[in-house]
């Protein structure tokens, strides 16, 4: 019995050592993982505000460069004045400079620990040690000369406190403070006349442009659209460099494609044509009291019932007979031929209730008004009358070849500006492409631009681009105006304008939408990726 009791205070003492070795070993352990923990943690926070740190340097480059205290006009403004500047005996003109280095730290400063949330580890932004160096200059020209561009240069650093900091020389931990350095980044703001604007508007002048966005009262769509046509023409060919920030070459041009169900060419304002290559003829089956039989339908028959009240099929069946009737293969290969001149197309008609009314001497499609003509463009187009189906891929196909038509002013060429020409096409329309209801839909634009027109139209305006030169791809923009588009024409015109894809329901928006695609905007500042030319180097 004697010995059972010395066995189980042997176990019992044996057991309470073990239990305090095992403390021991997870206090090392803990030590360990502590280290561990910091260096994961602290780790993974300086890369984060590495890249946060940097984003914010590029975002407040941007705001600088659209501040741009370095050669602004009004630099005299409020910002700049407010600035406080310790340093005797300077003159006017020596202290307006040192406010201006002090505003343009304020902005990045005020910026950049937005970005990088210094609150989570500083009490006080007071007590945040970081630093900025910008620079900015007029940029030098291909022949040594100054221009009125600049471009601003931005680096940085902070230091970061650590957030699990272990002391020093343990190997467990980073450092008390890090320091966090910002990459250079260069931005630039383009300020002199290079970029001469190709603009054709390609717009819808089907009858519901008559009617207002809501359907019931108020201004007609056609009216709007007339006056934003006007404000844009005004802007683009009678204003040049008049207001800070606006790149306008006084070799931009305009032309105008108007479609309903097709689009006039430019040398005969009588006819409407639908720009499409055709098959003579095309095989259909009918239902008939549940008997099948099939039915050739020539291309002369179909194109004889246009704009007849009275005819052999319906809506809907004419609208589904067409669609087939075009060959889409040929239409898009026949692009690579576009050479600005009329086409010989096999479905052509006079205008009237279903394209553009009968107003046959009024040209709805017009080429080219210049610097200071912006008049004669306004008068033109205001005098086409709404009237119509809806057909855009005509107006696009028309208006695209139309746009082949280079500028034969020789002080317009590349060669002479250093820069190319921006082509721009601007689709506007009010409505899905169909005859008369949505029972008559038409899926020919939305089969064609599935099937590579855009990217061809794009392909074959880029092949007119100094390769000498930066070049300027061709840009595509689709304004919906007044309704709201769905299904499969939305999802073509999305592929084939990409970001350029507007809605717009009054004429503030239309107009803003305008603006975007011809890039009709305040150049504020665009980020580059190599250091800039300085004119002072």
């Amino acid at each position: 019995m004697m010995k059972i009791k010395n066995y189980t205070a042997l176990l019992r003492w044996f057991y309470h050592n073990e239990r305090g070795a095992y403390t021991v070993m997870m206090a090392i352990m803990s030590f360990a993982l502590l280290g561990i923990v910091a260096l994961t943690v602290d780790g993974s926070g300086m890369l984060l505000d590495k890249a946060r740190f940097s984003q914010g340097i590029e975002q407040a480059g941007l705001a600088l460069m659209a501040e741009n205290n370095y050669s602004r006009t009004n630099e005299e403004h409020e910002d700049v004045l407010r600035q406080i500047v310790t340093k005797e005996g300077l003159s006017y003109d020596e202290k307006l400079k040192e406010q201006k280095k002090e505003r343009n730290l304020e902005l990045i400063r005020g910026i950049v620990r937005h970005y990088y949330y210094p609150s989570t580890y500083f009490k006080d932004s007071k007590d945040i040690e970081d630093e900025y160096v910008p620079k900015c200059d007029n940029l030098k020209g291909p022949n040594g000369e100054q221009l009125k561009s600049i471009a601003c240069e931005i680096s940085g650093k902070f230091e970061r406190p650590s957030w699990l900091y272990l002391g020093k020389n343990n190997g467990l931990s980073f450092a008390e403070t890090t320091t966090i350095n910002a990459n250079k980044i260069y931005v630039q703001k383009n300020l002199d006349e290079i970029i001469p604007i190709d603009l054709m508007l390609v717009t819808d002048l089907s009858g519901s442009m008559n009617s207002s966005v809501d359907g019931r009262y108020g201004t007609a769509k056609i009216t709007i659209l007339r006056d934003v046509v006007s404000s844009i023409a005004k802007e683009l060919l009678e204003q040049n460099n008049t207001e800070e920030g606006k790149i306008i070459s006084k070799y931009n041009r305009i032309g105008f494609t108007s479609f309903a169900f097709g689009a006039q060419q430019q040398s005969n304002s009588a006819k409407c044509y639908l720009p499409y290559e055709i098959k003579p003829s095309i095989t259909v089956r009918n239902n008939y009291y549940y008997d099948y039989y099939t039915t050739t339908i020539r291309y002369s028959e179909l194109l004889s019932y246009i704009g007849k009240s009275q005819q052999r099929y319906s809506y809907a069946t004419l609208a589904q007979f067409f669609d087939l009737f075009v060959d889409y293969d040929k239409t898009i290969d026949s692009i690579d031929s576009f050479n600005g001149k009329d086409s010989d197309y096999l479905m052509n008609f006079n205008k009237n209730s279903w394209c553009l009314g009968n107003a046959t001497r009024i040209n709805s499609t017009y080429i080219w008004a210049k610097k200071n003509e912006s008049t004669d463009l306004i008068n033109r187009f205001n005098q086409v009358q709404a009237t119509g189906a809806t057909l855009s891929s005509s107006g696009l196909l028309i208006g695209a070849n139309l746009l082949t038509n280079t500028n034969p002013d020789e002080e317009a060429q590349p060669s002479k500006l250093g820069a190319n020409t921006q082509r721009i096409i601007l689709v506007l329309s009010d409505g899905a492409d169909q005859l008369s209801d949505a029972n008559s839909s038409l899926n020919i634009t939305s089969n064609l631009i599935n099937q590579g027109m855009c990217e061809k139209i794009k392909s074959k305006l880029d092949s007119l681009q100094d390769k000498t030169y930066l070049e300027q791809p061709t840009r595509i923009g689709f304004v919906a105006f007044g309704y709201g588009p769905s299904g499969t024409q939305k999802a073509a015109w999305e592929k084939c304008v990409g970001k350029y894809y507007y809605v717009a329901n009054n004429k503030e928006e239309l107009l803003e939408s305008f603006r975007k695609i011809i890039g009709l905007v305040e150049e504020v500042g665009h980020s580059i990726y190599q250091p800039p030319s300085y004119y002072s180097n």
